[in-house]
């Protein structure tokens, strides 16, 4: 075995341990944050459900971003979009229940 294979089979055990908990972490920061959006998506969106000047579904999804987004912002969550527009719509299944 040469020495580039023995320096490669040393350190695969320790990049994949590296791996895993590089996406454990990844995994708890996007499940925290998701907690904290929780409350207030449900609360825009219960707000919006019933607006009666917001037509469409899009137009409430859009104005629930938006305000989603300023409130977290507001309580320090800095937050991706990906994650808000999954907050509104687990809000959006959670409320129709």
């Amino acid at each position: 075995m040469g020495l580039i294979a023995k320096i490669k089979a040393w350190f695969s055990p320790l990049l994949a341990t590296f791996r895993d908990f590089l996406k454990a972490i990844f995994q708890g920061a996007v499940e925290l944050t998701l907690a904290a959006l929780k409350d207030l998506a449900i609360q825009v969106v219960s707000e919006l459900q019933y607006d009666p000047s917001i037509i469409t579904n899009e137009d409430k999804r859009k104005i629930a971003f938006e305000r989603i987004k300023v409130l977290a912002k507001a309580k320090g969550i800095s937050v991706k979009d990906s994650l808000i527009n999954l907050a509104i719509e687990l809000a959006v299944q959670y409320l129709k229940k």
